[in-house]
């Protein structure tokens, strides 16, 4: 009898994080550890599927009578790598970080790493929504034991989890629309072009958008407040890996539907542009060390829709290999966010243990006396997301732009169009988030401690967001080598085996460099560094060996005040004050007055009356506003005429539903 190492692998990786669940009960460390184990062994498994074939694991007879169970194939693997990366480290830096009496946040995290493992394993379609269901409400419980105000805390959790039913909802119905096309709730079968594709392909891009925030479910009370709101293991799970889920479904909806026509392509290309553009604008408007980072999923989850976009658009013009280009650029960005996001949502759980604030503009850089290991991971972080050569992030936007460069090629000129909008959306997206991850970092570990007193560290925190660095830099490197290594999970979305766009260029070595297509761009990511410490060599020579020069000193500007009064510093705000203002159309940016009674400035009496503050406010939450008012119109209606409180009137509903019940049973047999 031959026993499937990697099967039992796979099974007792999933069941290790409900064990734990279990387990933390007793103490919260167990629910980490095996949570930690759990990982290690999914990581494992995901390796050998994407390298050797697919897995299967345990497998029984499901609620609808079909077999159901475990399995991996090369696109679940990924996915399943990917997240299991996050959660190892996750898991490792909770074990310091959660120092909570209660053990509910353990017990919430580790059902809601094992609901997503299940989903991604899952061998059939009900299992996925089983793990779905299972997961959007382990996720709210982890929101509830964030610290802070109750009513912020529970109003954050309450919308997460409307968010999350709606995107149920939508996703079940993708699922029975599925299942009416093929007969089967399984994930072989493709599901051919007509209406009911159509049915399954929006129904689909709406509940997994939803998870992953995309516009216009990225509303401010939404994805960045509920990131924000949970505790900082929990906001790096649901930012790298819930969203992760969201993208999982995307890609493996676009892998079972077959010639996609253009509109597709089009719509989710627009989607992503719009929201890689607000994401990045929003993340440079934020002052929260949690808020700014959950803005920017935003962003780069649009990055995956507009990398896909592409894909589907190439597709239905035969350029396959445009679209394999653009398929490899949506899983590495799906790779370089998640761990990246990881490191700077660690990071700021550090900010918060050693700062204890997660306000940008109060930390005064007292971070910066702390672990030279969390230092030197939320820079390298903090880079990649900014796109920054030779890191992960600079690889994945290089490529998405390199493939909207090519939208030409297109055969509708409206589709020409709407690729060259998307293309500046998501050019101005990356300035933008250069603008928000530079003030990040400048005013956290960065900024010069000014009348601060330097915080006591946190140990067994900075490690892990070391650790996390170390891949971030690693993914962009070798990423020639990373992109051959997915190459049979494009292949798997494509439905064809293909190559990754890798070759060589001039002297540079063999399979050096990432080809985007002729008459395109071509670029070495080991080479950059290479050149990098060539010429900071240089540099640092003539640095060494020249003069030194006389400097010149200079009264610090602050915004047009006078400097030197006490407590008076540049902060965070300021820094991104000009965003605010020029982009006041779309930002909603109002001003707001509190009265303060007449100031003294340099000794003069000033009479205005006013402190003006400017604050941005998201016109998607209007939309939604309106919503709720309409929806609590509705159920009031509904109840005044249902449930009016008269006896006669249940009594009748009682009769309707047994002779209901008895025509039924009649009717049946």
């Amino acid at each position: 009898m031959t026993v499937n190492i990697a099967g039992v692998v796979l099974t007792a990786s999933v069941a290790a994080f409900f064990v734990g669940a279990l387990g933390s009960f007793i103490d919260r460390r167990i629910g980490y550890l095996a949570s930690s184990a759990g990982s290690v062994g999914l990581l494992a498994v995901a390796v050998t599927v994407i390298v050797g074939g697919s897995v299967t694991g345990a497998t029984w007879f499901g609620p609808l009578g079909a077999s159901e169970g475990l399995s991996l194939d090369a696109l679940s693997a990924f996915f399943v790598l990917v997240a299991s990366i996050v959660w190892t480290a996750t898991s490792l830096y909770s074990l310091a970080y959660d120092d909570r009496r209660s053990p509910l946040l353990a017990v919430t995290y580790s059902l809601a790493l094992g609901s997503i493992a299940l989903l991604m394993s899952a061998s059939d379609q009900v299992l996925f929504l089983i793990g779905w269901e299972t997961m959007t409400l382990a996720s709210y419980g982890m929101i509830l034991q964030a610290h802070g105000r109750g009513d912020r805390v529970y109003s954050a959790a309450f919308v997460f989890l409307a968010f999350g039913e709606a995107s149920t909802l939508f996703v079940f119905l993708a699922v029975a629309g599925f299942w009416v096309g093929t007969g089967t709730f399984t994930f072989g079968p493709h599901l051919g072009p007509g209406s009911l594709a159509t049915l399954v392909f929006v129904a689909g891009l709406i509940g997994f958008g939803l998870k992953m925030g995309i516009v216009p479910f990225h509303m401010s009370e939404w994805l960045p407040i509920a990131h924000s709101s949970a505790p900082s293991n929990a906001s790096a799970v649901l930012s790298a890996t819930l969203t992760l889920a969201g993208a999982y479904g995307l890609f493996r909806i676009v892998s079972l539907l077959s010639s996609p026509p253009l509109w597709w392509g089009a719509v989710m290309l627009g989607i992503g542009a719009i929201s890689a553009l607000l994401g990045a604008l929003f993340a440079s408007v934020s002052e929260h060390t949690k808020g700014l980072p959950a803005y920017s999923t935003i962003e780069n989850n649009g990055l995956i829709l507009v990398a896909l976009g592409v894909a589907l658009l190439a597709e239905s013009d035969g350029l396959t290999a445009l679209a394999v280009f653009a398929v490899f650029a949506a899983l590495y960005q799906a790779l370089a966010h998640a761990v990246a996001k990881t490191g700077l949502f660690l990071s700021a759980g550090y900010i918060e243990h050693t700062s204890h604030t997660f306000d940008l503009n109060s930390i005064d850089g007292s971070v910066k006396e702390g672990s030279p290991g969390e230092y030197a991971g939320t820079i390298a972080a903090v880079l990649s997301l900014a796109a920054s050569p030779p890191l992960a992030g600079f690889v994945s936007e290089w490529m998405i732009l390199e493939s909207l460069f090519q939208s030409y090629r297109f055969g509708q000129s409206w589709v020409q169009f709407v690729g060259l909008l998307s293309g500046a959306a998501v050019a101005l997206a990356a300035g933008l988030i250069l603008v928000a991850m530079v003030k990040f970092a400048g005013f956290s570990i960065l900024w010069k401690p000014h009348a601060s007193t330097p915080a006591k560290r946190t140990p067994g925190l900075g490690a892990v967001v070391a650790a996390v660095g170390t891949i971030v830099v690693a993914v962009g490197v070798l990423a020639p080598w990373v992109l051959r290594f997915l190459a049979p999970s494009a292949s798997a979305v494509l439905g064809a085996n293909v190559s990754a766009p890798v070759g060589s260029l001039l002297s540079v070595p063999a399979d050096w460099s990432i080809l985007s297509g002729s008459p395109f761009g071509i670029m070495s990511p080991p080479m950059i560094p290479i050149a990098l410490l060539v010429g900071a060599t240089v540099g640092a020579g003539y640095y060494l060996l020249g003069r030194p020069r006389p400097r010149r000193r200079v009264k610090l500007w602050m915004a047009g005040s006078p400097p030197g009064e006490p407590g008076q510093t540049y902060t965070s705000f300021a820094y991104s004050t000009g965003i605010r203002v020029m982009m006041s159309s779309v930002l909603g940016t109002r001003e707001v007055r509190e009265s303060q009674g007449p100031v003294a400035v340099a000794g003069v009496h000033a009479g205005e009356p006013y402190s003006v503050d400017l604050e941005v406010f998201d016109s998607f939450k209007l939309f939604y506003a309106a919503l709720v008012r309409i929806g609590n119109a509705i159920s009031d209606a509904l109840k005044a005429w249902i449930m009016p409180g008269r006896l006669g009137r249940y009594l009748a509903y009682v009769l309707v539903v047994v002779v209901a019940v008895v025509v039924y049973v009649a009717a049946a047999y």
